[in-house]
């Protein structure tokens, strides 16, 4: 990153950069989100929920200032609210290296799969997000092949 380059300089280069699987992404959401009624992979494939089950709804509820859903529906969010803070104040507003971003990242992995196993032990089947969706791929090909 050049210090002379202002903060939106930078962020038109990384969008430029990074547009193509940003386009792929929305057009993947949209697409399964009309087809399936659902985006995550791992739901479609299998019908359990992800890791980052209820991230969506939760980065939402954190964006209208809602924060006890934000925190219902997945509290890691305030750490990955947190880590975008950082990393937009470091990367376009100073114009700096973002230290400690992989472990900050790690964190927020690390947060997101202990959590997903108090979840699934504790909460699994019974409250959204934690619900099994019967209509996956998984579910299709046993029966299709079970009779």
């Amino acid at each position: 990153m050049k210090q002379h380059e202002s903060g939106l300089a930078i962020l038109k280069r990384d969008i430029s950069n990074l547009y193509k699987g940003i386009l792929a992404a929305v057009i993947y959401c949209l697409g399964t989100h009309f087809l399936f009624g659902q985006a995550c992979p791992m739901v479609l494939l299998t019908g359990f929920p992800c890791p980052g089950c209820g991230l969506t709804r939760a980065g939402i509820a954190l964006l209208t200032l809602n924060w006890k859903a934000a925190w219902q529906l997945n509290c890691v969010i305030f750490l990955i609210g947190g880590f975008l803070i950082y990393y937009v104040l470091c990367r376009y507003i100073l114009r700096c290296r973002c230290y400690g971003q992989n472990v900050f990242l790690g964190i927020i992995v690390l947060s997101l799969l202990v959590l997903y196993g108090y979840r699934m032990s504790h909460i699994f089947p019974s409250h959204a997000p934690m619900e099994y969706y019967e209509f996956n791929l998984f579910a299709y090909l046993r029966m299709l092949f079970s009779g």
